[in-house]
């Protein structure tokens, strides 16, 4: 929607295109970790490390365009939506990068890898597409405003943590056939978790995509809104 005050126009695109930036800084450091792992380049792993700085820079870049918008131009409806939204996306993109930049140092922890420690990790960097993927399908629903691709994101969200479960499972039977392998197991486990997690705030993502869009919080989809003369009824969550 176009605003007669063309520069409102101009506040909302400059923001997104900031949080654009960053999201694709993030998956830069997203394979880049990928890659350090695989190969365990600590090389790589030192500059993804120190460039979680720069992730960090951008969310509070991103609060300060809001807030600027915020006190100059009072939006509502849509407007509001849109950056409230973009406020939620900047908190996940920066705490993907916290989860980026803990893998990256928790290389540095990992010795000798056994064939099957190397099948595990094979298993868990299977991961890193499919959080690729979500990563540009939530960019591509926002900006064409088609909250189906942003639901398929939190579907194939799914997939992630099958993945998690099942690398889990077996580096636990490991680790107790096994027993000199912990270590590395347990570092393996760790960096497996943080993907996930990364995953999870992918999900976010798209969630505050239709948030955005259709002004839908999918966020908790027990809750309903109370319209009034309403009883407040504590909400059941199902077992």
């Amino acid at each position: 929607m176009e605003h007669i005050v063309k520069s409102f126009d101009r506040d909302l695109e400059t923001v997104l295109s900031e949080l654009t930036t960053m999201a694709k800084l993030v998956r830069t450091q997203l394979i880049d970790v990928t890659g350090a792992l695989e190969s365990l380049d600590l090389e790589t792993a030192s500059r993804v490390m120190k460039r979680d700085a720069e992730v960090n820079g951008y969310e509070v870049l991103v609060d300060a365009l809001i807030e600027s918008v915020f006190a100059r131009r009072q939006p509502a409806a849509c407007d509001l939506r849109m950056l409230i939204g973009m406020g939620r996306m900047s908190v996940d993109y920066e705490r993907m990068g916290d989860e980026i930049r803990n893998i990256a140092a928790s290389i540095e922890k990992l010795h000798a890898l056994d064939l099957v420690l190397l099948a595990n990790r094979a298993m868990l960097l299977k991961m890193v597409p499919t959080i690729v993927d979500m990563m540009n399908d939530t960019l591509v629903s926002l900006t064409r405003r088609d909250t189906s691709i942003a639901r398929q994101v939190i579907e194939d969200d799914k997939t992630v943590d099958e993945v998690y479960k099942s690398t889990c499972h077996a580096l636990m039977l490991h680790m107790m056939q096994d027993p000199k392998t912990i270590e590395d197991a347990q570092a393996l486990m760790w960096m497996g978790r943080a993907l996930e997690r990364v995953g999870d705030h992918v999900k976010n993502l798209a969630e505050a995509v239709i948030y955005i869009i259709e002004g839908a919080d999918v966020r908790h989809e027990f809750y309903t809104p109370m319209t009034e003369g309403d009883t407040f009824v504590e909400p059941q969550l199902t077992k």
